[in-house]
């Protein structure tokens, strides 16, 4: 009785051990999941921000009078906006074979002349064709005063990769813009909703300050979103 009683209380020691050398393992595991928990949803929140950042593209490149098309003062404010999303020193670079092509670096301001100057012409590689205010307001179409145009884009090709690294927060972004002339057709009193242009935005963000801003882009044509 006492060699079967002393065998119990033998086994049940093992197992106590073997219970208290898994605990830690278990919490380990367990913190571990909630920290990825926690990582995911940081990302998530920051998606959430850069979407902003994509809905202000859209929302400042569309015409917002289609009937009586936009005044310049509200044509300069739409600028002034969607500049507002991108870094000081931000570069955009539009790849064709047109006259616009080239880089576009730092932001400027419509009311200067100086820091928005018309398309230089130089559309080399290493070149420069003016500011990010150039771009808007001489060469992008969905701010020229003759265009009544609407940007719509296709939620399932849009992406954001968020990414953490010593606390600093970067993304790559991509985006689509398929522009279409809003202007009334006479006969019917309806937008025509002809499609005029279709370009992809691709490049990266990084939360300065707080905010999201775009640091560098590339725009060229793109055709029917599949997804």
């Amino acid at each position: 009785m006492k060699s079967t009683y002393r065998n119990i209380t033998a086994m049940l020691s093992v197992l106590l051990a073997g219970a208290l050398l898994t605990t830690p393992a278990v919490a380990q595991s367990g913190a571990l999941q909630a920290d990825n928990w926690q990582d995911r949803d940081e990302q998530l929140a920051q998606i959430t921000e850069l979407e902003q950042l994509h809905a202000t593209f859209h929302a400042s490149i569309s015409v917002h009078d289609p009937v009586n098309g936009d005044s310049p003062a509200v044509i300069a404010q739409r600028i002034r906006e969607i500049l507002t999303i991108w870094a000081k020193d931000a570069e955009l670079t539009v790849v064709n074979t047109s006259a616009t092509a080239g880089n576009y670096i730092g932001v400027g301001d419509p009311d200067d002349p100086a820091t928005c100057p018309p398309p230089s012409g130089d559309t080399s590689t290493t070149g420069q064709q003016g500011t990010l205010c150039t771009f808007f307001k001489y060469v992008a179409g969905g701010l020229q005063p003759a265009n009544k145009l609407v940007s719509l884009t296709p939620a399932f090709k849009t992406k954001y990769v968020p990414v953490r690294t010593d606390g600093q927060w970067t993304s790559s972004v991509y985006f689509e813009c398929h522009y279409f002339d809003v202007s009334l057709n006479p006969a019917t009193g309806q937008p025509f909703w002809t499609a005029r242009s279709h370009v992809y935005l691709n490049g990266e963000a990084e939360k300065i300050d707080g905010q999201w801003l775009l640091t560098r882009a590339s725009t060229s044509a793109v055709g029917v979103p599949v997804p």
